[in-house]
């Protein structure tokens, strides 16, 4: 049975007054400027009621002692309105037609929880501590109101004194995997405070840089009992993958020899039954998740919401975290909030996404993806919190590690920020990390719609979606590595300062497969004429060419479901084909998937691949070489070919490069190469059509994994 300490003050509860909240609030500036003032409604945008005063340090502040709820505001420079760049909400009003700031003000007559401390060491020792703040003139902490127990129930160890309201919660003998703390304590009133504390048992702690992030559509992937096979009814239609399929898959290892240490799902929530007509006039069923009808309900077709809870512990259990993707864009016409709240969505059905009247361009944030998927307002009352809040209550309820974020520019900036500003006060306490991952479909010049949801208050991490279409090009052989390396390059300019980990990829869900692609098919026709599974060998060499190339990138790189077996397709709907397993599998696959499963192993095994910093080192037609180097002396370099012809490349090695000098470096691509090499040697390589090679020192000894 677990221990159960409580500490009681001698002298009695009154001894004491541990912390108590204040909802005070105060505003900062920064900035230059004569006169500062906040403006706002709760002083009806009255320049100088509220000054903020000028300290010996040059900052400005002021503090409000406001009831609480939501208040808009800004902040009046030298007479110009201006947004608080230190405040994490932007309000969804615009009385001025700028971006205003969003002040919230708790309510401080129920007491919280603070969480001072959260850590677990690798041999399954967890410590948590947090303080009971009392509500703004309230009694002290009850002791033994207090519960401190993992999320499936199982009680923890703790010690709670009343005096300090400090809890502090240790237990030993923990397994590997996620362990999140659920803390309650009650005031003497009666009055609750609870918090959630993610915790880790691993080796090491775990950074998204880290992250290697395997896609799965769950409909394609798999069954409980083997592969999902395609139904006569079309590749619009479900194909019964279900998240008991899943379960198996992640049981096997599959993720594991691939390295992947994430897993985003597909979205859960029930989708309506029946065919539903695509803007293409082909017929479809909700088997992606995205046309929602329910709150809580998980889609009956993939499983149970046992089921789901099940892989996800399991996946923990395993050290690999699970993203869900999130849809705060819209819903479909059954769903219950559009049947019982009109009032909550945009116009009328008829404005849809580029069609003449309703263009892309010019109503992004209203119009509707199709007649049947209404687009929420994010500016109707009600809509802000009950959408996150319904995100935020899937995390909880299913203990998930981050969310894809679907259709990021068809929202407002403040929509993101209230997501990611709820995400971090209700699923990072004690310091974990809940990564909020942004899908901002763009073309090559799209780095400012994506770097304007990026930054402190912004999207953890975002697609790459600016230099993959020059990867593709690149090393699909019709295009080349200077322009790959300028685009990678202006990238990383536009995400600097953001503090974001961003996501690089090579294919996704909603565009043509890679593999068909490279093959040189016609990739335009989903329907009548969808791309055949090639039989040569060269576009599977291809595939393994552009992810050597993203695995080597700095960020959280993404393996889309069957890019490792070669899966070939057109676009959406035949870019979902079903995962082939087995003898399903293409012939010439195995040596793409062989040589991704040494990536990555390689990249979990070497530390310059994923903190390092990347310096360009060849980029002339189709050779392309950098150096991945975090200044721990055991660099990685990555020289490629994407000419259907040998290509001899000279690779000059920094002299700055942190390896000892005469250190042996072996090639994990294919794991024959070996070169020895000094910083400042330039290594000449002959390398074949269609290859790449990742070095890393032996010094690492990295296992090479098994195909």
């Amino acid at each position: 049975m677990t221990d159960r300490l409580v500490l009681i003050a001698v002298v009695g509860l009154g001894c004491a007054r541990p912390p108590e909240r204040s909802c005070a609030s105060t505003l900062w500036y920064l900035g230059d400027g004569s006169e500062v003032s906040a403006v706002g409604d709760w002083n009806d945008w009255s320049v100088g009621v509220d000054p903020l005063v000028q300290g010996p340090d040059g900052a400005w502040s002021v503090t409000l002692d406001l009831e609480p709820g939501d208040y808009t505001y800004a902040l009046s420079v030298d007479g110009e309105w201006v947004a608080d760049a230190l405040q994490p909400l932007m309000s969804f009003d615009d009385p001025i037609t700028a971006e205003l700031s969003l002040l919230r003000v708790e309510d401080c007559a129920e007491p919280a929880f603070e969480v001072s401390s959260a850590t677990a060491t690798a041999d399954g020792t967890l410590q948590v501590v947090a303080g009971f703040l009392r509500a703004e003139g309230g009694p002290p902490l009850d002791p033994r109101s207090v519960t401190a127990t993992r999320v499936d129930g199982a009680p923890l160890s703790f010690e709670a004194d009343p005096r300090t309201g400090i809890v502090r919660v240790l237990q030993r003998g923990l397994p590997a995997g996620k362990h999140t703390v659920l803390l309650s304590g009650a005031d003497v009133d009666g009055r609750v405070a609870e918090v959630r504390v993610p915790v880790w048992v691993e080796a090491s702690p775990f950074l998204w840089e880290d992250a290697i992030i395997y896609q799965v559509m769950v409909d394609r992937f798999a069954t409980a009992t083997g592969p999902v096979v395609a139904p006569e009814a079309g590749v619009g239609g479900r194909l019964g993958g279900t998240i008991a399929g899943l379960t198996r898959v992640l049981d096997e290892g599959w993720f594991d020899a691939l390295g992947a240490n994430v897993v985003w799902i597909s979205p859960m929530a029930r989708n309506p039954d029946g065919w539903w007509p695509g803007l293409d006039g082909n017929l479809y069923q909700g088997y992606h998740g995205y046309w929602q009808v329910s709150v809580d309900e998980v889609e009956p077709a993939f499983g149970t919401e046992d089921e789901l809870r099940a892989f996800v512990d399991r996946a923990h259990a395993r050290g690999i975290r699970v993203l869900l993707d999130v849809v705060p864009n819209h819903v479909h016409e059954q769903h219950p909030y559009y049947v019982d709240h009109p009032d909550w969505f945009h116009g009328a059905p008829e404005c849809v996404c580029g069609n003449y009247d309703c263009p892309w361009y010019g109503d992004i944030e209203s119009c509707w993806f199709t007649d049947y998927l209404p687009d929420f307002d994010w500016t109707a009352p009600g809509v802000p919190d009950q959408v996150v809040g319904d995100a935020i209550a899937w995390a909880e309820r299913f203990d998930l590690d981050g969310f894809r974020v679907d259709a990021v520019p068809m929202m407002p900036r403040a929509a993101l920020r209230l997501l990611v500003y709820a995400s971090r006060r209700r699923l990072e306490a004690g310091g974990a990390r809940f990564y909020t991952l942004g899908e901002s479909y763009t073309g090559a010049d799209g780095a400012p719609y994506i770097r304007a949801n990026l930054g402190p208050f912004g999207l953890d991490g975002q697609f790459e979606f600016t230099s993959l279409w020059s990867l593709r090009d690149w090393a699909a052989g019709y295009g080349d590595a200077e322009a790959y390396v300028d685009a990678l390059d202006e990238a990383a300019a536009a995400w600097a300062g953001s503090g974001s980990t961003m996501a690089p990829f090579v294919s996704n869900h909603d565009m043509p497969r890679f593999l068909s692609v490279a093959a040189g098919d016609d990739v335009s026709d989903a329907w009548g004429a969808p791309p055949p599974q090639p039989t040569d060998a060269a576009p599977y060499e291809r595939q393994l060419l552009a992810y050597a190339a993203v695995l080597t990138l700095p960020g959280a790189p993404v393996l889309y479901y069957g890019d490792e077996v070669g899966l070939a397709g057109a676009g959406d709907p035949d870019c979902r084909r079903p995962m082939p397993w087995g003898t399903d599998v293409p012939a010439p696959a195995g040596p793409l998937l062989d040589g991704l499963r040494r990536l990555g192993v390689a990249r979990s095994c070497a530390p310059a691949l994923r903190h390092g910093a990347r310096t360009s080192l060849v980029a002339d037609g189709p050779a392309l070489a950098w150096l991945r180097d975090d200044g721990g002396g055991a660099p990685v370099w990555f020289v490629a070919n994407a000419s259907d012809a040998a290509v001899t490349v000279d690779v000059p090695l920094p002299s700055t490069m942190s390896s000892p000098p005469g250190a042996s470096f072996r090639d994990v691509v294919v794991g024959v190469d070996t070169v020895t090499a000094s910083p400042g040697d330039v290594v000449t390589l002959t390398l074949g059509p269609r290859s790449a090679r990742v070095f890393l020192p032996e010094s690492l000894a990295c296992p090479l994994g098994e195909s």
